[in-house]
């Protein structure tokens, strides 16, 4: 039998390319939860675990989660973006299985699409192979999730209850004046905050930290840019000291036709609206250790913090 206990495999391997380093490259996996709707499919859990072990191998594990009901959680094995660029179709073929075996992902309500970031890269080497602070990269991945949070939750597709119990956000918004900041202390401190996991944002994991705001799905163009956008995150949270907008966030990396996606999802779903931060620049911390002194240079962060502590 192939569906396994919840959190019963432990043979994890990485998959790369040859040339790749792992010390430059992160390295992610995904959490994709599944379900069934009719008691009375053909193809039950446990089938449909065996139908990807014999087609796949280890490179998709499938356990139980009670949480999704009637389901199965189907969790890859980490891998190097490069690696998963040149397997498209693989991952392809996986949603297309799910599919056609009767189950449902965004629609079983229940279901969630979690992504695993390797936390050794994000203390690695940068392109200049100076040393990454970690603490830094996560604050900065951090303050993106946290200052696009309204973005991000149209993003997700998710149920605003969904959000709040599975996923919320470490802080609140504060308008000034038409302008939204965040709390910069709190966001210094939620780099080291492992008491709860059900933030956008897991920081609980020895080994990973883990996206957790996107809603299931097995529609293949909203798997494959959700992944563009967390990998876009992480990208521009290592190599930073730099502005990033929401927009070049969701769109860098993408063709013509999955960008033309892209922009129609985002504008469904209210994101590139006038009063949405689509265009608003952010500005990065430096990560590498021979700028720590330096973190945190004027930024919205610093401009908040200045305003709410002037009496």
């Amino acid at each position: 039998m192939a569906i396994l206990g919840y959190h019963g495999f432990r043979d994890w391997a990485v998959y790369m390319e040859e040339n790749e380093d792992l010390k430059f490259n992160f390295t992610f996996g995904f959490e994709l939860e599944v379900t069934l709707l009719n008691d009375s499919n053909e193809i039950t859990p446990v089938n449909l675990s065996n139908i990807i072990k014999s087609k796949f191998g280890n490179l998709f594990v499938c356990e139980r989660d009670s949480s999704i009901g009637n389901g199965v959680e189907i969790i890859s094995q980490p891998m190097t973006w490069k690696w998963f660029m040149n397997h498209l179709d693989t991952f392809e073929n996986l949603l297309k299985i799910c599919i056609e075996s009767g189950f449902e992902s965004h629609n079983g309500d229940l279901c969630g699409f979690h992504v695993h970031i390797g936390r050794e890269a994000l203390g690695g080497l940068d392109i200049n192979n100076r040393l990454l602070n970690q603490d830094s990269v996560i604050t900065n991945i951090n303050y993106i999730m946290e200052r696009y949070q309204n973005e991000l939750f149209k993003f997700s597709r998710r149920t605003l209850d969904s959000y709040r119990n599975w996923c919320s956000s470490r802080t609140d918004l504060i308008d000034l004046n038409g302008h939204k900041f965040i709390d910069k202390d709190r966001i210094c401190k939620a780099s080291n905050d492992i008491t709860d996991r059900y933030y956008s944002l897991n920081l609980c994991n020895d080994k990973t930290i883990e996206f957790r705001f996107l809603r299931g799905t097995l529609k293949w163009d909203t798997f494959f840019i959700s992944l563009n956008l967390i990998k876009n995150i992480v990208e521009n949270s290592r190599y930073s000291n730099h502005t990033v907008t929401l927009k070049n966030l969701i769109l860098n990396g993408l063709n013509d036709e999955e960008e033309e996606y892209a922009i129609e999802y985002c504008e469904k779903r209210g994101i590139t609206d006038e009063e949405s931060d689509w265009k608003k620049p952010l500005f990065l911390e430096k990560t590498n250790s021979d700028s720590l002194s330096k973190i945190f240079q004027f930024n919205e962060l610093d401009l908040a913090n200045d305003i709410l502590n002037d009496e």
